[in-house]
């Protein structure tokens, strides 16, 4: 796999390219990698917490916290960078559109890492715990989504919007059947999926050859 850098996204894009591809993989593969240690398919993502190894369920999603914190920490990086030196804010490859998705980077990702912990923090089906976990998964869940949706690469418009609608639809669809039509498990699944893309499609538009 050669990388090759197209546009000037980070003060690192090397760094940032690495961070997004990580949470690429992990976004797609943890339900596979909770059906593989379990082995077999749980009504949700969150009931794997209950499996004999549980330890692995707190690792991954321990994992994918802290990654996209540090992607959000990249994004605090790079204003810090520009304060300092302002040239780099007005390089010609650097769109108006791209600059304002980084203003936004730095409070999703570090929200979202957050949310990832409450989920694996606080037990889906315990009382009064419950309801912070489904706060948290609402935030990682439906706000992807609208990140999805609102802030993304111009060229990505249509397939992003199209992503995140489907995103919203499948996982309102197994919440309010309570997974009779599709479970909570194949729903968060296809979303994590939709969240790996709409990743991939960052990354794309920093390299030449990917």
């Amino acid at each position: 796999m050669r990388f090759r850098i197209q546009e000037r996204y980070t003060a690192d894009d090397r760094m940032f390219l690495i961070v997004e591809i990580i949470i690429t993989f992990i976004c797609m593969f943890i339900p596979l990698i909770l059906f593989l240690v379990d082995g077999e398919i749980k009504p949700s993502i969150s009931a794997y917490v209950d499996m004999e190894n549980s330890h692995v369920y707190g690792l991954l999603f321990g994992i994918a916290g802290m990654t996209f914190l540090l992607n959000g920490a990249l994004y605090f990086k790079v204003e810090n960078d520009e304060k300092r030196m302002p040239q780099l804010k007005s390089l010609p490859t650097l769109s108006d559109s791209v600059y304002n998705k980084k203003q936004m980077g730095k409070w999703y990702n570090i929200v979202f890492g957050i949310s990832l912990f409450g989920i694996a923090i606080f037990h889906y089906d315990k009382p009064i715990s419950q309801y912070f976990h489904l706060a948290f998964a609402l935030l990682f869940f439906v706000g992807s989504a609208v990140v999805i949706f609102f802030l993304h690469d111009p060229e990505d418009t249509w397939k992003s919007r199209i992503l995140a609608l489907i995103s919203i639809i499948v996982l309102g669809i197994a919440f309010f059947s309570n997974g009779s039509l599709i479970s909570l498990f194949w729903a968060e699944t296809i979303a994590l999926i939709i969240i790996a893309i709409h990743y991939i499609l960052e990354s794309y538009r920093i390299c030449l050859d990917f």
